[in-house]
């Protein structure tokens, strides 16, 4: 099978990506004024009591039992409250997602739901944290103004910002939240490990991760029938960066235009640390997934670079790793 884009990176791009590439960095200088701002005057999420408090964690239970289902394992506890059933690999003492959540909520101005309680079952988690109300982004993007739809890229850039800015400890394992320093390195979860195995790990460390890229990218290379000695085996994972705080599943089913006129994230079951590029590649895998779901925005797929960052030469090298991370351990 050929491989796409075989020859090296600097004749593969064409004047129009260069071009992109241009146009890319001087918005990104344009608007890191505005993002500053945006960070300096949001206002920090303010810790209130919840009509779930004086619950005890057995009528919590019981309660979820026979409560209106959002979706499959979201369910309306409360008028205040949502409970959301998880399971996560490996069994983990504490939950990763929770641990993400009580983490942005202390460390930046991202609204995101409030947890509440926590309450672990045998196998699975039981996260009671706060109801947003609004219609998701998905929703209501058909019907927002060009202004409005720029503002939102510019408030999620800012929120992108402030989430890379919360790196790990050159100690701390990548894949998902740890509740405690020390805690072992935890399976990683997400489409961009493969469609068919998203589950990997643990990793114990960077190093680990970088090693079980590079030997999925010998074995891609292999599919499409690179020689040994072609230049494109010299490529490797992209590890340059420090591991930062990712949400790995931002898309428009994720963010809701809250009632109070803020634009909140959800779903943090993805989350994890994990090189920074990793965020622009798990939005363009959303931004194709969401075509299926009936969502498909031009405007949204263009603003991805500018949201995460210019990661062309990355999502180029995970294109030629794919088929290993489809079909081989």
């Amino acid at each position: 099978m050929p491989l796409p884009n075989a020859v090296p990176l600097s004749q593969r791009l064409s004047r129009r990506v260069t071009v992109s590439i241009v146009l890319y960095v001087l918005l990104s200088c344009l608007a890191e004024p505005l993002v500053k701002l945006i960070s300096i005057f949001a206002q920090r999420p303010q810790d209130s009591k919840s009509d779930v408090d004086e619950l005890t964690d057995e009528g919590i239970l019981q309660r979820f039992k026979t409560a209106p289902e959002i979706d499959c394992s979201v369910r309306r506890l409360t008028p205040r409250t949502i409970a959301k059933a998880t399971i996560e690999p490996g069994n983990p003492p504490n939950s990763s997602e929770a641990n993400a959540l009580n983490m942005v909520h202390a460390r930046t101005t991202i609204p995101v739901p409030r947890v509440r309680r926590v309450i672990k079952e045998e196998w699975s988690f039981v996260i009671v944290m706060d109801y947003i109300e609004g219609p998701t982004l998905a929703e209501a993007w058909p019907n927002l103004s060009l202004w409005k739809k720029f503002s939102i890229i510019l408030i999620l850039r800012s929120y992108i910002s402030q989430l890379h800015r919360l790196q790990a400890t050159p100690q701390t394992p990548p894949g998902p939240v740890c509740e405690h320093t020390g805690e072992p390195a935890r399976k990683c979860v997400s489409p961009l490990f493969g469609r068919t195995r998203p589950k990997r790990g643990p990793f114990a460390s960077y190093i680990e991760l970088s090693e079980f890229f590079n030997r999925q990218a010998r074995i891609g290379l292999s599919h499409f029938g690179v020689s040994n000695n072609d230049p494109l085996r010299n490529e490797l994972f992209d590890d340059t960066a420090p591991l930062v705080l990712t949400h790995s599943d931002i898309n428009p089913r994720n963010l809701i235009l809250g009632s109070d006129g803020r634009l909140w994230m959800i779903d943090w079951g993805w989350s994890g640390f994990y090189p920074p590029w990793f965020e622009y590649m798990s939005m363009r895998e959303q931004a194709e997934n969401e075509i299926l779901n009936g969502f498909q925005d031009r405007l949204w797929e263009l603003a991805i670079p500018f949201c995460c960052g210019i990661y062309f030469r990355q999502e180029q090298w995970m294109a030629r790793t794919g088929p290993a991370l489809s079909f081989h351990k």
